[in-house]
């Protein structure tokens, strides 16, 4: 009963946390996404198999202390603060003391995610066509009337998709896999969806960052009896994608673009939000319709605020947003610790420096699969799932 349950629960978590039921017409579904997680949990918190964290404690602490702010000056934050701070930490409670068999699941799960969020965006940029949108195409009809496609997979917004494929590829290349094929395989299909994207900054930091390392990664583990294959592969990818990126669309804006363009000015201009503020405690506090009413004053058009710490500061004023994003960058430090120091940083530095180059620092669906991605690869859970048939580790 349990174990179907939390089949239910992640499948609802992850699959409707995406805009594919908004297109098919369920739009309330998504704020339902959480319900059978918070199941699970408060039946296992009854059980007693909920391992607590401090931090995550404090967090959610913290989250009750700006809902009843919020509320008390007439504005609904319940539904915001729950996805964004609540529910990531149930997320990670619950993972903490899975069986074999619920680990097993999540992997497979999650790793079809991946996969489909990946192979969703390359159809669609091949054949130049979105399946699933969020409701408003006036970015994507922009896009394309200045001849680029961009994909928009499961999530609706390249740039969303963009950060949580980059994330993925973060973990899968710090992960230990006994079939490094497999690894070089979804590494690389996250690679080619990042183009798909559009997305230049999560395309950049992923390849200064991750990209070398993965491949010292790949070559050092690899025995040398089977070196010159993956050699050979990562060097026919290599220059595969060199090619499509240089020589096709495929390379889209970062390679047919200005280097810094009206999305690049946007970016820089967006510093200058606090001089259009209506009043001072809209700066101090946060007010719901800051962000709208931004946009308009900076003039980012289709772009929006591009940056998610700017975000976060119009939604939840100066005085609420760095203890939590204080608090949140101190739960994810703790969790990274089964790693080396340099993965660590690697890892967090994806996750904030795409974050800080669009609004999705402010997402509640970016911190929850970041979540996902950390329980599925973390190294010591490796031991505990060989039964997975999608990677074996």
């Amino acid at each position: 009963m349990m174990y179907l349950l939390f089949f239910i629960a992640i499948v609802f978590n992850i699959f409707f946390n995406t805009v594919v039921p908004y297109s098919l017409g369920y739009e309330g579904v998504k704020t339902l996404s959480f319900l059978p997680i918070l199941i699970y949990f408060i039946i296992n918190l009854i059980n007693k198999k909920i391992r607590y964290d401090k931090v995550a404690i404090y967090i959610i602490l913290f989250a009750v202390i700006i809902f009843i702010f919020k509320w008390s000056i007439e504005q609904d934050y319940f539904h915001k603060v729950t996805l964004l701070m609540i529910i990531p930490m149930i997320v990670s409670m619950c993972f903490e003391n899975l069986t074999k068999k619920e680990l097993t699941l999540l992997r497979t799960i999650t790793i079809l995610f991946f996969i489909t969020e990946c192979s969703l965006s390359i159809i669609e940029w091949t054949l130049n066509h979105n399946f699933f949108i969020s409701g408003d195409t006036e970015e994507t009809d922009y896009w394309m009337s200045l001849g680029f496609f961009r994909s928009t997979s499961l999530l609706g917004h390249p740039l969303g998709n963009a950060q949580i494929v980059a994330v993925f590829m973060a973990f899968i290349a710090f992960s230990d896999f006994k079939k490094k094929y497999i690894q070089v395989i979804l590494f690389f299909l996250g690679y080619v969806s990042l183009f798909c994207f559009n997305a230049r900054g999560a395309t950049l930091v992923i390849t200064l960052f991750i990209v070398p390392f993965f491949l010292w990664k790949i070559n050092k583990a690899t025995p040398k009896s089977k070196k010159w294959i993956i050699k050979l592969g990562v060097f026919c990818m290599f220059c595969a994608m060199f090619y499509a990126v240089t020589q096709t669309p495929l390379g889209g804006r970062l390679m047919n673009s200005e280097i810094v363009d009206s999305s690049s000015k946007t970016r820089l201009e967006v510093f200058d939000f606090y001089k259009y503020y209506q009043q001072k405690d809209d700066f101090i506090w946060g007010h719901p319709d800051n962000y709208e009413y931004m946009i308009e004053k900076l003039g980012g058009g289709a772009a929006g605020v591009e940056n998610g710490v700017i975000v976060m500061i119009l939604e939840y004023g100066i005085i609420f947003t760095f203890p939590m994003l204080i608090l949140l960058f101190m739960f994810q430090y703790r969790k990274l610790s089964v790693y080396s120091n340099l993965e660590k940083w690697l890892l967090l530095m994806v996750f904030y420096f795409i974050g800080a180059m669009n609004p999705n620092l402010a997402k509640p669906f970016q911190w929850l699969f970041w979540f996902y991605a950390f329980y599925v690869f973390r190294p010591e859970l490796h031991v505990h799932s060989q039964q997975t048939k999608i990677i074996s580790s």
